[in-house]
């Protein structure tokens, strides 16, 4: 009997281990449709109550479980919001203590979702994190779907905008892009855990992807992409069906792809149907956003005494973010979002031209930021980091009503700097200027670059005939003399009007950026209208043209930005008495000819001449 109950007991107990241990394995799977109706309230939770989460931990196990004990609440730590504070338990954390790249890392009790970890304290010597409740981020659904509001920087307005471009001062206006995106000031309290930034591609960072991720307060990883876009296609296609993300899976919001990728890491923390809740903290508290949302793969966590984070690569686009908010990001399956397409062509002394592309979300803070990313890190891997130099730049910006060029030159120790903020200041402007929508269908850059320090100076101008009469062309010899080079001459032609009057015409023959300064001298720029502003801009002529401009003396008026030149001694009088107050500037010479001649190198250097205009003879 004893053989025989021993026979019968041992397959009983080999079957309740088999079902503990199926048991076990269905407990440490993470949910896979934790619904808004399967939550926990904040309110319902005491201390020492214990919890599980889950988060992807790389090394190749893929979302492994972790799990949690309930220290207390932090009452109204934001406005209307309150956090849950909870201890790691285990030995899972104890090398890397609460990891970036865990953000909004599902936490359940009861079998409940209670809300995502989301903050962290570095330095800590335990693993105390801090949640946000599920309840707080389920709001994030009822935010309304609008569209981007524009951002603008320090030179949206017009007149900030004029100055930016006739002064060519483009540091401050780019500073001003980036201090949106700047963090709160720390403090003793639990921050959000920084989201891993990765930076991957063919090309190196620059200073200006340094200057942007220090602004952002990002904790870049480097990375590289585990779905890269084939030779030919779009980066940002349609969404790979296959993939399917998950409670506990890591997820990438993509800011550029293409020849480079740049894309933050964080956890999905609810999934329903076709709508994500991830991260439990803001990724750049932009409102309503249209990002791609991508799947990600954790290859590792590396341990760090301040602060340990995940190397992560993207993964395909499975849809796109419209909302990052205080709680969290909202995402869901399906299209991804329509991106601005970047082309770059780069030249360099006896180096054949280079071609690199990119998408960037389109946003009127963002897309001006990471085009200055792109374009910065191309150059940084072309060329050095630093030290003099001349780029002869070339872009054109399609927007939704016509393209926008800026041709311009850049020499010195700045010119690298300058060009590169120049187009980002230029392309914010365009998004969030203050007369009307103006959507960026896709940027074109063209660069030139030469390591030396390439200029001609003018030396001698001379008129071929100093008494015209109208209807007259009078060749004008430019000689210059180019640097460690020998002189050489151009010659342009100024032609007197059919009905110009007898009396002094004055020309002035300079460089790009004496003649800008002369003209908008004398016609000051007023803009009362997105289409003045642009034609401003094309009034700014490169360093590398010599122009050629002619004016003869009459009376006029700058009206609501548009000039009224050569006006009746009447008409002219009556708008030269527009009462106190009126700022609006007062012309007293006509433009009669506005001609430029690009030239292989910057110049420098001007001089006006003055033809007597004789009385026409029949």
């Amino acid at each position: 009997m004893e053989h025989l109950a021993a026979g019968v007991v041992a397959p009983v107990r080999r079957f309740l281990l088999s079902i503990a241990a199926a048991a076990a394995l269905l407990v440490a799977a993470p949910p896979l449709s934790a619904g808004p109706t399967d939550i926990m309230p904040a309110s319902e939770l005491a201390p020492g109550m214990k919890g599980y989460g889950f988060s992807d931990l790389g090394d190749g196990k893929g979302v492994q479980r972790f799990d949690i004990e309930v220290v207390g609440l932090l009452k109204s730590y934001a406005p209307k919001q309150d956090l849950i504070l909870a201890r790691v338990l285990g030995d899972m954390l104890d090398k890397t203590g609460i990891i970036a790249g865990m953000s909004g890392s599902p936490i359940y009790v009861d079998g409940r979702l209670v809300g995502a970890l989301a903050y962290g304290w570095p330095f800590s010597r335990e693993p105390i994190c801090g949640i946000t409740p599920i309840q707080s981020m389920l709001d994030i659904r009822k935010a309304p779907a609008a569209p981007p509001v524009p951002i603008g920087g320090a030179a949206t307005r017009a007149a900030a905008f004029v100055s930016a471009f006739r002064d060519r001062t483009f540091a401050a206006p780019f500073e001003s892009l980036l201090a949106p995106l700047k963090a709160q000031p720390a403090s003793t309290g639990p921050s959000p855990l920084p989201l891993p930034v990765s930076l991957s591609g063919t090309l190196l960072p620059g200073r200006v992807f340094g200057e942007v991720s220090e602004a952002a307060n990002w904790l870049v990883a480097p990375s590289g992409a585990s779905a890269p876009p084939s030779a030919g296609r779009s980066p940002i296609g349609p969404p790979a069906p296959p993939a399917r993300l998950e409670p506990g899976s890591a997820v990438a919001a993509v800011l550029l792809s293409g020849d480079m990728v740049l894309s933050a890491t964080g956890t999905v923390t609810w999934v329903d149907g076709n709508s994500v809740l991830a991260f439990g903290h803001p990724f750049l508290s932009m409102g309503p956003v249209d990002m791609p949302m991508a799947s990600a793969d954790v290859l590792t966590v590396l341990p760090s005494l301040y602060r340990s984070f995940k190397f992560a690569t993207s993964g395909p686009v499975l849809g796109s973010i419209s909302q990052d908010r205080s709680t969290g990001i909202l995402g869901s399956f399906g299209e991804a979002p329509k991106m601005v397409p970047i082309t770059i062509r780069m030249k360099s002394d006896d180096l054949p031209t280079q071609t690199f592309r990119f998408e960037v979300v389109h946003n009127a803070m963002l897309t001006p930021i990471l085009l200055a990313v792109a374009v910065d890190n191309v150059l940084t891997t072309l060329e050095k980091r630093a030290g003099e130099r001349t780029i002869v730049w070339k872009s054109s910006i399609e927007t939704s009503d016509k393209p926008v060029r800026w041709d311009s030159v850049f020499s010195g120790l700045s010119a690298k700097d300058d060009a590169v903020a120049s187009l980002a200041v230029l392309t914010n402007f365009l998004m969030a200027n203050e007369f009307r929508d103006l959507s960026i269908r896709g940027v074109d850059v063209e660069i030139s670059h030469s390591d030396r320090l390439q200029s001609a100076r003018l030396i001698h101008v001379e008129a071929q005939k100093e008494r015209v009469r109208p209807g007259d062309t009078v060749p004008i010899w430019v000689d210059l003399e180019d640097f460690r080079g020998g002189p050489r001459r151009v010659v342009l032609s100024a032609k007197v009007p059919d009905d110009a009057p007898p009396g002094p015409m004055t020309l002035f023959v300079g460089d790009g950026n004496a003649a800008t300064a002369y003209d908008l001298s004398l016609f000051p720029p007023d803009p009362h209208s997105l289409d003045q502003v642009l034609e401003f801009l094309g009034r700014v002529r490169p360093a590398n043209t010599l122009n050629l401009i002619a004016y003869r003396a009459a009376p006029g008026a700058l009206v609501n930005g548009e000039a009224l030149a050569a006006l009746p001694p009447s008409r002219a009088a009556i708008l030269h008495d527009r009462g106190p107050g009126d700022g609006t500037p007062d012309l007293a010479f006509v433009r009669l000819q506005s001609e430029s001649v690009e030239q292989p190198v910057p110049l420098t250097g001007s001089a006006r001449l003055t033809l007597d205009v004789l009385p026409r003879t029949w």
